[in-house]
């Protein structure tokens, strides 16, 4: 199997615009009572902090289920050890193989593994 692997330019984009959903998505899936409910979002980005407010799993008394579908992973690192993942943040990865093997990654500001360390994958 052939994989393309090029480096591409941190950007930011009007992610809603770029899907066709300038409404949002939540009222094409059941209105706001339903809004999410059992949806993954995938994204990919230059990490994440698993310990920003944004990722607790029960925030004010919503619980949130895990989708029965679900069949990422959530990678563990020194950086990123195990219980960054939860019921809201269900998985992570890293793809730095790459750029360790063709002599890009930086040490000193990279990360092997999903942890951000540039702050914008917050």
């Amino acid at each position: 199997m052939f994989v393309l692997d090029f480096s591409v330019r941190v950007a930011t984009t009007h992610t809603p615009e770029f899907l066709g959903l300038p409404q949002g998505a939540w009222l094409q899936e059941g209105g706001p009572e339903y809004a999410g409910k059992g949806i993954v979002i995938g994204v990919i980005d230059t990490g994440i902090d698993p310990t920003h407010p944004s990722f607790l799993d029960v925030l004010s008394g919503t619980d949130y289920p895990v989708p029965a579908h679900y069949s990422g992973v959530c990678e563990v690192a020194n950086d990123f050890p195990s219980g960054s993942c939860n019921r809201k943040l269900i998985g992570a990865r890293h793809f730095a193989e790459s750029a360790i093997t063709r002599g890009i990654f930086n040490a000193s500001r990279d990360h092997a593994s999903p942890f951000d360390g540039s702050g914008h994958g917050t």
